[in-house]
Formats: C-alpha cells, structure tokens, sequence
C-alpha cells in the first residue's frame, strides 16, 4: 500500500526540467482526480477474513478489496495554479522523484520521471491529454516497483475541473 501511494504522489508532482515547457490550455482552480491502477510483478497482498471486512467502512472496505484483487486508485482533489502549468501539469509535490518533459502542446504533456526511496528505484512515463478545458486524461506506466526490476505498475487516469475556487485545497507547493 505504501508504494501505491508513493506511486500516486510521485505521478502527480512538480515537474523539475530546464527546456521551455508549453503548458496544457486547462482552468485553473479545483479539479478532481479518479485514478485506476493495474500491478503486474509484485508480491499477492495478503487476504483479509471476510469478518474483518465486514467491519470496514464501505469506502475503506471497497479501496481494500480493490487492492487485494492488484488494483487500486481512487479520487483525489487538486488545486492547479497558472505558476503549475507554465512548469509542467502536476497535482502533488514528492522531492523523491526528478521529471523532465519530453514533449508538450497545448494539448498533450509527455513527462519522463524517476524516482529512488533508498534503495527502491522506479522510472517510467505519464501522458497527459487535455480532452477539454475541464477534463484531462492520461496514463501513466512505471518499471521497478517494490525493488523489483520485473515489477510493472499502469495507472490511467480521469481528471475533471470542480470550481474556479480551489476552497480549502492548496497548491502543493504552498507553505
């Protein structure tokens, strides 16, 4: 579970590269992403007694079980700032990683990354294609999870702008 997590930070985060980055013609303010996520080369998780299960709220139970059949995802809201797209989309911040854009538009982003947790390293690659100015779309596939080189994690991902008013949610680069 640490690593989907980790995966998902690392996906969404500040985009560190020195070339000229168009940024994709979406709103800013508050949008929302729905993630689903595909494991191939990683250890069976362990199972949960179906008793145990049963005592879980329905959202924890459902994120779990989802889990437990080698996928996982979930929804997450974001607040995207002119400053985040004129470096390169991105929705959370993780220093664990370094990305470098290899190709933008104002419609699609092509975002190589890297990542190392001591002795755990993973690379891989996130398209990003505006659909809309509401809606963006995308993928993401990553080599070496969990430290294992054969290990391979697909992730595709559905994101919907929500207000012009991000609310409560900050920028992950706020202080």
């Amino acid at each position: 579970m640490k690593t989907t997590l980790f995966v998902l930070a690392a996906t969404l985060a500040p985009l560190a590269c020195a070339q000229e980055i168009k940024p994709i013609d979406i709103k800013t303010g508050l949008w929302e992403t729905t993630t689903k996520m595909e494991m191939a080369g990683m250890p069976q998780m362990p199972q949960i007694p179906p008793e145990r299960l049963a005592q879980m709220p329905p959202e924890a139970r459902a994120r779990v079980e989802a889990l437990m059949k080698g996928q996982g995802g979930g929804t997450a809201r974001s607040c995207i700032t002119r400053e985040m797209l004129d470096k390169g989309l991105n929705f959370n911040a993780d220093k664990a990683c370094t990305y470098k854009v290899t190709s933008s538009s104002s419609s699609t982003q092509v975002i190589h990354m890297e990542c190392t947790r001591g002795e755990m390293k993973q690379s891989g690659d996130v398209t990003i294609d505006r659909v809309d100015s509401e809606h963006v779309k995308g993928n993401i596939a990553m080599n070496g999870m969990a430290n294992n080189p054969r290990a391979s994690m697909k992730m595709t991902f559905d994101t919907k702008f929500i207000s012009s008013d991000c609310g409560s949610v900050k920028p992950p680069d706020a202080k």
